[in-house]
């Protein structure tokens, strides 16, 4: 295990600001560190076309120390630079690079709409607790530790892992500064007696980025990641988005109203109790959501009054997480199923992580096709999309893969229908379906690399049996796309984290699902 050294940090020129979003006429404040006396800042939107809105020199900031525990205490910079919003900067996702003579670092900011004037407008909130979960700069994230390996083998997980982390840091160089593609479906189905095989990601590792990259940066961020996929074929489409981060519905739990559609695009995992709330009160007074997403709303995050700190106990809510034995139980940073909580995040989207999955990564369902069967070819999302009962869809770029969002159903002349013993709403019409699991088997004759820690919590917290026998029950999953009405609303779920590769792969197919989704609910 090779560890990054304090010099990785030291020798570069890094920054953070102390919010992800703002509005035009607001100033966003820079805390830069920079080994270097002077660099510029360019600052790009990024979208179907690359836009530079600010390519200015002469800016300085002093040199200052990274503190050893920066994950969790953050870095305490002061303020080198503002920069204000500009009133013709568009709603989107800008990129910031600060250029030194010997280094970069990049950064982001979102530009929201104060006055939507488009009443197609469709609400992208961007995954950014997800970023900052996966986010190891200083050394950890609450996965683990950071290393140098380009794979998934001898990552470090247990203590390792963080519960606290820093909002007050940059963010890990390759988490949001991906040139191309970087999935994490295997590269290959795994052949007869043949261990697991690497992910796709691991071959688009440069040599001479290795000792810049953690295999953290590839679930999270924008470019030439799900989200940027889906702004780039929307834009390309003519649709207009208006952006937002997950703190915005934080600080206000009815800035969704204004919008007809509401979109969460490929890993959307950790969610604080506000932004249920503000999603599930959109939805139920009238506005439409659509999960292009999975392994969504998983993790309970809070926090802390400073907004400093993203926390996260996982694993071990039961026995760290200090709500626990109060009368604040129900904020405890577990999974959204478990009973102490007591609320599934299937009644918000149809699904859940408990009952999907993994597919074609590891030994999870490694040889499996990577698409959907269809059974419900009437449904309205599939009118024109020329799919018929029985048909599979994406499987020849694994549509259905990485992680994937299911429900608990049974099966009636030949359908399957949503049982609801798991929160599923009884009238969630199930449209496609695919076989994926929570787990790697524990007596497999070849060698896989991720275990089955997903199958013991959900065996332990949802079935309440930590056994052997339990824990199969928990890998028998099934990744489930379906749609349902909640209040006044309506809700779209694809049940995968990849369905914005279907669209940059120019699926006809899954083009025309996204274009009848968005047409109903931006009507």
């Amino acid at each position: 295990m090779q560890f990054k050294s304090k010099d990785y940090y030291e020798n570069s020129i890094w920054c953070y600001t102390d919010k992800l979003s703002a509005y035009p006429g607001e100033i966003l404040n820079f805390r830069v560190s920079s080994p270097e006396p002077e660099f510029t800042c360019r600052i790009t939107r990024i979208g179907q076309s690359e836009d530079v809105v600010l390519d200015q020199g002469g800016y300085s900031s002093d040199h200052h120390s990274t503190p050893d525990d920066a994950y969790t205490s953050g870095c305490q910079w002061p303020i080198a630079f503002g920069i204000e919003i500009l009133e013709e900067w568009c709603s989107g996702y800008y990129r910031v690079q600060l250029i030194a003579e010997n280094s970069l670092c990049e950064h982001f900011f979102v530009v929201k709409n104060r006055t939507p004037s488009a009443a197609n407008a469709i609400a992208l909130v961007l995954a950014t607790n997800t970023y900052q979960a996966y986010n190891s700069w200083g050394g950890k994230c609450l996965y683990g530790s950071d290393h140098q390996i380009p794979g998934l083998d001898d990552s470090v997980f247990g203590d390792a892992r963080i519960t606290d982390a820093s909002l007050a840091r940059p963010f890990s160089r390759a988490e949001i500064s991906a040139s191309q593609q970087m999935r994490m479906v295997a590269s290959d189905r795994r052949g007869y007696l043949e261990d697991a095989a690497l992910p796709a990601f691991a071959g688009n590792i440069r040599e001479e980025d290795f000792d810049t990259f953690t295999a953290w940066d590839v679930p999270a961020g924008f470019l030439s990641k799900w989200e940027h996929e889906f702004v780039i074929w929307a834009e390309r489409e003519g649709y207009v988005i208006d952006y937002f981060v997950q703190a915005d519905l934080d600080d206000d739990v009815e800035c969704l109203y204004q919008y007809r559609c509401y979109a969460s695009v490929g890993h959307d995992e950790y969610w604080t109790w506000a932004e249920r709330d503000a999603v599930e009160s959109y939805v139920e007074q009238g506005g439409n959501a659509f999960f292009m997403s999975a392994n969504a709303c998983y993790w309970q995050v809070r926090f802390d009054a400073e907004r400093k700190q993203m926390i996260c106990h996982k694993y071990k809510a039961h026995e760290s997480d200090p709500v626990m034995g109060t009368d604040n139980e129900k904020y405890m940073t577990g999974i959204w199923s478990d009973p102490v909580i007591g609320r599934p995040e299937n009644q918000m989207m149809g699904t859940s992580f408990t009952r999907g999955g993994y597919s074609t990564m590891g030994l999870y369902a490694s040889k499996a096709s990577g698409g959907y069967s269809i059974y419900r070819p009437d449904h309205w999302a599939l009118e024109n999309a020329d799919l018929y009962y029985g048909d599979v869809l994406g499987s020849d770029y694994q549509l259905v893969g990485y992680e994937l969002d299911g429900c608990a159903y049974t099966v009636k002349d030949g359908l399957p229908v949503p049982t609801g013993e798991d929160g599923t709403p009884e009238d969630f019409e199930i449209i496609a379906m695919a076989l994926v699991t929570l787990g790697e088997p524990e007596n497999a004759q070849v060698v896989g690399t991720l275990g089955y820690e997903d199958a013991t919590a959900i065996s332990q917290r949802i079935f309440g049996d930590d056994s052997a026998a339990g824990r199969e029950r928990a890998r028998r999953g099934v990744a489930t796309m379906g749609s349902f009405r909640k209040g006044s609303g309506e809700v779209f779920n694809t049940g995968t984290t990849e369905w914005a590769y279907g669209l940059s792969n120019k699926d006809k197919h899954v083009e025309v699902i996204t274009k009848n989704v968005l047409s109903r609910f931006l009507a």
